[in-house]
């Protein structure tokens, strides 16, 4: 069985865009067999840089055809060392995790075997999600409290929020938290996702806030680029710091670990792709830490290829999971694993990654640029 052909598919914003949220534009792959057999990843893209990733995931297409798609590995060194001639980066990353994905879902499909099975015996049969809540449409606290509490009532037991964002002071972020964790059962939990918004005096104030309010998850509380501060803060609070989702690189990953700049790890699962994030959870794991998934992807390939690694991985936080992009996901894929006890994923025993793709749904979307973002003076 040889690679014959590959195809990239651009879903744009409006598809998911909702009332809640503005929407994301997502990049597909399929990369086809002269077998009949073919495999769905997806690329994880930044805003306004769809179009880069899709020109490199094409560039490597014309060396793909004629190789072995089961070898997965020799794919992810080539595409390091030959074709990237170790100048890499976070887009080029984005590229490859989307082509190994579809790989390892060919893989399996020609072994009759789901992923999780491939890259390691699973370690749990359901594996935990919890529910993103985050809105860029400007929505106030108590519409926050009342999407937080719907997705409760839809069985999710652990929800994450921003209420650092948009230069809230730190006081007035953790005056609308504790109406949050007020009006919400105690039997939820709550994450808080800082998104760098934070310097080493700020961040340490809401982390004393925090702790007193119970929640025990702070993501990304100041920019990565200051491993200095974040070292500090991981070492002086007895919060979980959680970060990673910028990050495309074992090694990157490995001096976070080397500094102790965090408890947690939160590699994307379309940028850093599944062999690498199964290594990277090896490493955490020599240093007592754990693993959580990142996946601002599609609830469809991106969601099932997360929910596959974190079947193996012993030391899980849990997987992203975001609510907002299910009604887009529907449109062009079925996920066919299902839920189980809070909201949990039970493991899906179908051959390769567990999600049908509808090509034709795909070839009706017609890309166009997403709305402007805002521009500082």
């Amino acid at each position: 069985m040889k690679i014959s052909g590959l195809k990239t598919f651009l879903i744009p914003t409006t598809v998911s865009d909702s009332e809640w949220a503005l929407g994301k534009v997502f990049l597909l792959v399929k990369v086809e067999t002269d077998s009949g057999l073919s495999g769905w990843g997806e690329a994880y893209v930044p805003h306004d840089c769809e179009h880069a990733i899709d020109a490199l995931i094409r560039a490597m297409a014309r060396y793909l055809e004629g190789t072995d798609p089961l070898k997965i590995e020799k794919f992810r060194h080539n595409a390091l060392n030959a074709f990237a001639n170790l100048q890499t980066g976070f887009h080029l990353s984005c590229a490859i995790a989307g082509i190994e994905m579809a790989l390892w879902d060919i893989t399996g499909i020609a072994m009759e075997q789901p992923v999780y099975r491939l890259l390691g015996s699973p370690c749990r049969t359901q594996v935990p999600v919890y529910a993103n809540c985050h809105s860029n449409k400007g929505k106030s606290i108590d519409d926050i409290v009342e999407y937080a509490k719907a997705r409760y009532a839809e069985g999710f037991r652990s929800v994450k929020i921003y209420p650092f964002l948009d230069q809230t002071a730190v006081e007035r972020g953790l005056t609308d938290l504790q109406h949050l964790r007020e009006s919400l059962e105690s039997d939820c939990t709550i994450l808080v996702d800082a998104w760098r918004a934070l310097d080493y005096d700020t961040a340490i104030l809401a982390c004393a806030g925090l702790e007193q309010l119970g929640v025990k998850w702070l993501e990304d509380p100041v920019p990565l680029d200051d491993l200095q501060a974040l070292s500090r803060i991981t070492i002086e609070t007895s919060l979980s710091i959680v970060t990673g989702e910028t990050l495309s690189t074992e090694t990157e990953f490995e001096l976070l670990l080397q500094k102790n700049a965090a408890n947690i790890l939160n590699p994307d699962i379309a940028c850093c792709g599944l062999s690498q994030i199964r290594s990277i959870a090896a490493i955490a794991r020599a240093r007592s830490c754990q693993m959580a998934i990142h996946n601002f992807n599609t609830m469809g390939l991106g969601l099932a290829a997360s929910l596959h690694i974190a079947a193996i991985i012993p030391n899980l936080a849990g997987v992203e999971y975001f609510p907002r992009f299910q009604a887009a996901s529907d449109q062009f894929c079925v996920l066919h694993w299902q839920h189980g006890e809070d909201h949990a994923f039970k493991l899906c025993d179908k051959p390769g990654l567990g999600v049908t793709v509808d090509e034709s749904a795909l070839n009706r979307f017609e890309h166009q640029p997403g709305p402007a973002r805002p521009w500082p003076d």
